[in-house]
């Protein structure tokens, strides 16, 4: 059965329950993972791995990234602007010259329609995204679906149609810390990244778009690392971000990214049908929220930018096509 409380004065929060005690709590405010709770305590309580704000008028006045469904295209797009099959479109800006995360007022500070299918243990969140929002063409019908099995998978599929040719690359902006302590650096996280390129900025924090080996960077986590070595880097990357807000290309293996809790009683296995991962590492906090490298993201997604990149794939979403993508979380513990 799936418990509904309510989340503010006008959210609710919806709380999926697995037979090993695991528990994933969301919102409509912004299809977003509230809580990932992991019985793992020695005491017999929960420890909550993922980034949360208290309601959805606290994520208003704190940050509306964490565990949100970022639509139509997640992360920035030059020049706030694209060309869709020949026509130009203009984009609301929300950073200079760009378009970071959909724009204004988007999808993650939306209340969603909510479906509840409690024999699935599965919460289907739906919006429609009107024709023009943000100058985004086509009427968007999107749906973000989280379920809990008893494999202790956190699954998240988006699924969207549009009436119109467009762009889509969604993603969810969950934050993590496996030892369950915002306050507390992940740099003793060791994570492993089954990727063999990543793709590095410019000064605007815009990928360059070129795809550069990992190998003797502190970008090269195939073998497995902390994520110390990026922070303690005086590599330019590092410097610039200070930290990691990178997407890897990821190889086409089962499990591309696994991430260790630094005690030892966590990992965290993504398996996704999306060509990269982008981590951020909490580089410029909320300290309401979490510390300095309080957290870091692991948003299954395209490449960003790839609207105006050559190489960096396609984003296109062609009228009445279906878009379907599926990221799943899987904690041992």
């Amino acid at each position: 059965m799936i418990d509904v409380k309510d989340f503010g004065e006008k959210a609710k929060l919806y709380c999926l329950k697995n037979k090993n005690g695991m528990q994933v709590s969301l919102t409509d405010f912004g299809a977003r993972v509230v809580e990932v709770l992991l019985p793992v305590d020695e005491n017999g309580g929960l420890r909550n791995v993922s980034l949360a704000a208290k309601s959805d008028d606290d994520y208003r006045k704190t940050d509306l990234y964490p565990g949100s469904s970022i639509v139509p295209v997640a992360g920035r797009i030059s020049g706030a602007q694209a060309e869709i099959k020949g026509t130009s479109y203009q984009f609301t800006e929300n950073e200079p010259g760009r378009t970071l995360h959909g724009g204004i007022d988007t999808a993650n500070e939306q209340y969603w329609d909510v479906a509840l299918d409690h024999e699935k243990n599965q919460v289907t969140f739906g919006i429609v995204l009107k024709d023009g929002f943000n100058g985004f063409p086509g009427d968007v019908r999107v749906e973000a679906i989280y379920g809990l099995t008893d494999q202790n998978e956190l699954t998240v599929d988006y699924r969207a149609v549009s009436s119109k040719d467009t762009i889509f690359n969604p993603t969810n902006h969950i934050y993590f810390n496996l030892s369950g302590d915002f306050q507390q650096s992940v740099a003793d996280h060791e994570i492993r990244i089954e990727a063999n390129r990543y793709a590095p900025l410019g000064e605007d924090n815009l990928p360059t778009g070129v795809l550069e080996d990992v190998t003797g960077t502190p970008f090269d986590f195939r073998e497995g690392a902390r994520f110390a070595q990026g922070f303690d880097s005086q590599h330019p990357q590092n410097i610039l971000v200070k930290g990691y807000d990178h997407p890897w290309l990821l190889e086409q293996v089962e499990v591309p990214v696994e991430v260790s809790s630094p005690d030892g009683k966590i990992s965290l296995r993504v398996r996704t049908n999306q060509p990269s991962v982008v981590i951020y590492t909490y580089n410029y906090p909320v300290e309401a929220l979490a510390t300095y490298h309080g957290a870091f993201s692991l948003e299954c997604q395209a490449l960003p930018n790839a609207c105006n990149l050559d190489g960096f794939g396609s984003i296109l979403l062609e009228k009445d096509e279906e878009f379907l993508s599926q990221t799943v979380y899987r904690f041992s513990w």
